[in-house]
């Protein structure tokens, strides 16, 4: 699925991970997204808006003491585009 987000925290060099706020949400949310490339590589910076492409990864969790299940859903983006930054009008794509 593609979504667009802004990114609301400074890009990390040595993680693969954003957090963004999807655009149009009510509530003003932030989620991490993992990113099967570099984020810092790509140019993403804090408050540029990107076109995501998005899939979902599960992870389930089985607690050795108790056998009780946690479930984890992650957003996982494999491709984005550069919407529009304050900073510059340049567009990037992967």
């Amino acid at each position: 699925m593609k979504l667009k987000a802004t990114v609301r925290e400074e890009v990390q060099r040595e993680t693969q991970s954003i957090v963004v706020e999807f655009v149009g949400d009510p509530n003003r949310q932030h989620f991490e997204v993992k990113c099967s490339f570099d984020p810092y590589q790509q140019g993403m910076r804090k408050w540029d808006t990107w076109e995501l492409k998005l899939r979902f990864e599960s992870e389930v969790f089985t607690e050795a003491r108790t056998g009780g299940k946690s479930y984890f859903t992650h957003l996982v983006c494999d491709r984005a585009r550069k919407h529009s930054s304050p900073f510059s009008t340049k567009q990037n794509l992967r």
